[in-house]
């Protein structure tokens, strides 16, 4: 990388030499640089009468983000170059360019929002379906467009990592992680290790298989809702930074987990309180997500097109990976603290209960019978 990262105060300098922005836009006030912090350094620079852009560039003092920005950059540069991925682009911001003598990444800035910050303190099941059937579609296309053979055979993606999430084998943590995990890490790792889902985590691993493109950081801020011209909604993901080829079931898991997830965030968790009266304090009722967890489910199928017969396997699988995923946020709950917190604890809960009885989870936490009768998705023809 060369020279220091750009900055508000240095960028425009860098952006009119590029022709990404023009003198008369800077002069008639058109033009607004917002620092967007985050792991990396990025820059929004947005327009009113132009296109805006967002700008990655690798943290300094984080250690890997420049690795994760080149292939990120390596990933956008792909899709938009090649015909094969024609599908895939409808769900990715546009790709500007990337500057490989400062590690800069140029995308498309896209106008929408988190996922959760469409949700309003009053559910709607209708508009819940509307923002989860077009990422259950979206999921599905690029794991559909990447599991065909033909890709394996290009470089960039055999270059990609294979590796299996850490949290497989949180069970079995090797000596070296003792020497700077929390207090809180080490309680939740105690009780992975003492639970008996320490069988359903050894099962799990060996269920895991490699055969596609996987985000591998799926939950709501990294998916942006947006309604078309028409007012159709549609989904842009974003922060590719962690790919990987592996298996679909993770991403789905995670989007499963990211549901629940929300759900708990809702509960008050309290000592002083009964589970029931927890349950009962839900500012967001659990039964109020099953219609978008059906549809998101739903839509998937659709447009991954693996057939009837996998469904029911594909589906405990991911409900599985889910678990695991919820597991691993309650140990990342805990870093640099004394003790798990009431959230990570129902975490670890909610997971062992899943793992525990995967086909009764599906059914009460997420609405989604096993095995599942693929349905119409809404607003699909």
């Amino acid at each position: 990388m060369t020279g220091a990262n750009l900055t508000v105060d240095t960028v425009v300098p860098y952006l009119l030499k590029r022709n990404l922005v023009s003198v008369a836009a800077i002069v008639e006030g058109d033009l607004e640089i917002v620092d967007a912090g985050r792991r990396n350094q990025n820059l929004k620079v947005l327009r009113r009468h132009g296109p805006s852009y967002l700008m990655k560039q690798p943290g300094e003092g984080e250690r890997g983000t420049l690795a994760t920005v080149r292939v990120e950059a390596s990933f956008y540069e792909h899709c938009h170059g090649d015909p094969d991925a024609a599908e895939v682009r409808c769900v990715l911001p546009g790709f500007h360019s990337f500057d490989a003598e400062r590690d800069l990444l140029i995308i498309e800035f896209v106008e929408g929002r988190p996922l959760w910050g469409q949700r309003s303190a009053a559910p709607n099941p209708e508009i819940l379906a509307e923002f989860a059937a077009p990422l259950g579609e979206s999921i599905g296309t690029i794991h559909r467009v990447f599991r065909n053979p033909a890709w394996s055979s290009k470089e960039w993606i055999a270059s990609l990592p294979a590796v299996q999430p850490w949290i497989f084998g949180a069970h079995r943590p090797s000596p070296e992680v003792f020497a700077s995990i929390s207090r809180a890490n080490l309680q939740v790792l105690k009780l992975l290790q003492e639970s008996a889902l320490a069988e359903r985590f050894d099962t799990l691993r060996a269920e895991w298989r490699s055969d596609t493109l996987i985000h591998n950081d799926l939950k709501g801020d990294n998916v942006l809702v947006l309604k078309g011209e028409e007012g159709a909604a549609h989904v842009r993901i974003v922060d590719w930074e962690m790919i990987q080829t592996g298996d679909a079931a993770w991403d789905v898991g995670s989007v499963f987990r990211d549901f629940l997830g929300y759900w708990l965030s809702s509960v008050p968790l309290s000592s002083d309180l009964t589970p029931e009266q927890m349950l009962e304090g839900a500012a967001w009722p659990l039964e109020k997500l099953h219609p978008a967890t059906r549809h998101f489910w739903n839509a998937y199928l659709a447009s991954v097109q693996l057939g009837a017969e996998t469904d029911g396997s594909l589906l405990l699988r991911a409900l599985g990976f889910g678990a695991l995923r919820m597991a691993q946020g309650a140990y990342e709950l805990g870093l640099g603290q004394q003790h798990p917190s009431n959230l990570a604890m129902a975490m670890l809960q909610l997971a062992a209960n899943i793992l525990t009885e995967p086909r009764a989870a599906s059914l009460h936490l997420f609405g989604i019978p096993v095995p599942w009768r693929p349905e119409r998705a809404p607003g699909r023809r």
